[in-house]
């Protein structure tokens, strides 16, 4: 039987990480779990249920989004130190391939959503 060439994982975590006190620009970006949510359903509504690899042009098509859905259930510990928690966007896709060759082998690991978002400053932090 071949494989089904399929992965789910965490397409972008709901609140702060943290692990994360400061990103790479100095800030410390996050959604809410209701700002998630939007975000998440804009992708499907709008089209934009595209995968490329690394966010390099001309990737377009690496994986074809099967499942995109926030996650509404208790913590689920994936046991490589990943914990979904409630309001996580979760997506599962098919991969090409090429791509897959890339997954079984470690080259990649997980999801990174593009897009454009405005910076609101957190006052309280």
């Amino acid at each position: 039987m071949p494989e089904q060439r399929y992965v789910l994982g965490v397409a972008y975590q709901a609140g702060p990480d943290p692990r994360i006190q400061r990103g790479a620009d100095g800030g410390r970006d996050f959604f809410s779990p209701a700002e998630l949510e939007k975000a998440a359903w804009s992708f499907l509504q709008a089209g934009g249920a595209q995968v490329g690899l690394n966010h390099v042009d001309g990737t377009t098509g690496a994986a074809t989004v099967v499942e995109s859905y926030i996650w509404r259930g208790p913590d689920w510990d994936l046991g490589d130190g990943v914990v979904v928690k409630a309001g996580d966007w979760l997506v599962g896709a098919v991969l090409d391939e090429p791509a897959w060759q890339l997954f079984k082998s470690g080259r990649i690991t997980g999801f990174s959503p593009q897009g454009t978002a405005r910076r609101i400053p957190n006052r309280s932090s």
